[in-house]
């Protein structure tokens, strides 16, 4: 699941082993999968026409958590979900699970599924460091894009965050209920193999920062910036830690001259499944900008 700044208090500390599972215990793939060096990751593209939309989701999320949203941006325009290595459908990936590798991984494959520019790109929380990288390093390919209560590169130091500093792979796992308590609804298989590629992930969490901050420069692009209006900070500083967070929000609006701030003041961090209309809206005003600037 996407992380929060709440998702380092020990209360949301569990232990977690996995099970061993088989081809059998998945359900059906609902797209393709694309070599991109030795191993494979799976993406599921609908809709017809430019710019493409190609959403990265949050850490702990894969392809499955956002298929409503593309149902209905699709049709607008051709829509493509991933499921980074380790999650959904693909392969695990080498080490370190960092954003600079995730982007690289975009681009190959980008290029093996014959998908041409212009693309908009749809980040929430870790989703929003690899789209910002992968933005760095491909301007000219980049008509917009849509950050959704997307992680900044200096929450750790701002936020005092300590990330665990090592996993066992077998073993210990940052387990994350949902925010009534319950336990996810999504298939098992793919559950457990997205809280195994999110341990990775978190390990590789200030490396991401960094590489954030070494391609900080956008290109001039239409951008909308969705943040929560619900808290998700807890303990006696929740407050303060809730006002530096949207402030490092209010950071991310100033990435480019043409953006605009949303606030989703019915839901916390995961808006794309608590007020999903106002992330695919955003993704249709951002579509409709770069077609009227290209």
């Amino acid at each position: 699941m996407p992380i929060k700044v709440s998702h380092f208090l020990p209360l949301f500390f569990l232990v977690f082993t996995q099970a061993g599972l088989h081809a059998d215990d998945f359900p059906p793939m609902p797209g393709k999968r694309y070599d991109v060096g030795g191993y494979s990751i799976h993406m599921l593209c609908k809709g017809q026409g430019e710019p493409t939309v190609i959403i990265d989701a949050g850490l702990g999320d894969d392809s499955t958590d956002w298929f409503d949203i593309q149902n209905h941006t699709a049709v607008e325009t051709r829509v493509c979900v991933f499921d980074r290595p380790g999650y959904g459908w693909s392969d695990a990936g080498p080490q370190p699970r960092n954003s600079l590798r995730i982007s690289n991984e975009m681009e190959k494959l980008i290029q093996k599924a014959k998908i041409p520019g212009p693309y908009v790109l749809v980040g929430h929380s870790f989703g929003g460091y690899n789209i910002r990288v992968f933005a760095a390093h491909h301007p000219q390919q980049i008509a917009g894009m849509v950050l959704v209560d997307a992680s900044h590169e200096n929450q750790y130091e701002a936020l005092n965050i300590k990330l665990p500093k090592h996993f066992d792979r077998k073993g210990n796992i940052l387990v994350l209920p949902k925010a009534d308590g319950t336990v996810s609804d999504k298939h098992r298989a793919l559950r457990e193999r997205a809280i195994h590629a999110a341990r990775a992930e978190i390990s590789s969490l200030y490396q991401s920062a960094s590489q954030v901050r070494h391609n900080a420069d956008l290109p001039k692009i239409p951008l909308i910036v969705i943040s929560r209006g619900q808290p998700e900070s807890l303990g006696r500083d929740a407050e303060n830690r809730e006002r530096i967070w949207l402030e490092l929000q209010h950071d991310l609006w100033k990435l480019t001259p043409i953006s605009q701030q949303i606030f989703a003041n019915q839901s916390g961090h995961d808006i794309h499944q608590e007020q999903p209309e106002l992330v695919i809206s955003a993704i249709n005003d951002v579509v409709n900008m770069s077609r009227v600037m290209h």
